[in-house]
């Protein structure tokens, strides 16, 4: 009797969620090359309606399938019926368009042929006010510098554990390959006036034993002095996939109040 009540509980945990989990390839332009890409939609995913979307960075040696893999977001596209984006950045790309690395041009796929591509043939919400961009670590950082630099496309920008201050760390996790000098200009600090009067919503987490704490406790400071609105919120947690999946779900559920304000 046990056996049979644990296999109708195996059953039903499949049961209880229809998402669909597509794993595709968008080519670059400016890469000259495909890219892989891994789309979830949610339970009856219609192209007779339009639905939210959520870009998901991964971080440092990670891929397109580290947030399916490894975070709660397919039940979460179901739970809020949107879809989310998780593109591959190449390991180390840092989701810049590297000056020291000519091929590498992660910033432009992200912000603007993948999203061109997702817009094209999936069925969205084509307004910044209904799509969100967030990540984690390496990601972390390249959501926000791509949200910062295109506000016009992310009404909703997130960061997770994010390593926001490249310069402080250029000798480790590939930095060096494709950032070397103009740290100003990636230094998320030292950009963060472009969101003086921003319309973006903006949410920042960080565990409290994260190595890269006190780079996110400087944005903070930086973003209250500015008087940028945002949320902020450390947690007790570390650089740990634990913690990312917690985030992700109270970051989804901030993008989707921020979806539905009238």
């Amino acid at each position: 009797m046990k056996k049979i009540l644990a296999i109708l509980l195996f059953i039903c945990s499949f049961l209880g969620f229809s998402f669909a989990e597509k794993d595709i390839k968008v080519h670059s332009k400016s890469m000259k090359k495909d890219i892989p890409v891994t789309v979830i939609l949610p339970d009856g995913y219609s192209a007779n309606k339009k639905y939210n979307t959520i870009y998901v960075l991964h971080g440092w040696s990670g891929s397109n399938k580290n947030y399916p893999d490894k975070t709660s977001i397919k039940e979460l596209a179901d739970q809020y019926n949107v879809i989310y984006v998780s593109p591959d950045g190449n390991y180390d790309s840092w989701y810049v368009d590297s000056p020291v690395k000519k091929d590498s041009k992660y910033y432009t796929f992200v912000s603007k042929e993948l999203v061109d591509y997702i817009d094209s043939n999936f069925s969205t919400y084509k307004a910044k006010e209904h799509r969100a961009i967030t990540g984690l670590s390496m990601g972390g950082f390249g959501a926000f510098y791509i949200g910062v630099k295109n506000q016009d496309v992310f009404g909703n920008i997130g960061s997770m554990s994010g390593g926001m201050n490249p310069e402080q760390y250029k000798g480790n996790w590939g930095i060096e390959k494709v950032l070397n000098s103009s740290w100003n200009e990636y230094n998320i600090k030292d950009i963060a006036h472009k969101l003086i009067g921003t319309k973006s919503h903006i949410i920042i987490d960080c565990g409290v034993d994260d190595f890269f704490i006190e780079p996110n406790r400087e944005l903070h400071k930086k973003l209250l002095e500015l008087n940028i609105g945002h949320e902020y919120t450390e947690r007790p947690g570390a650089h740990t996939w634990e913690y990312w999946d917690n985030s992700i779900k109270s970051q989804t559920y901030f993008f989707n109040q921020m979806f539905n304000q009238k």
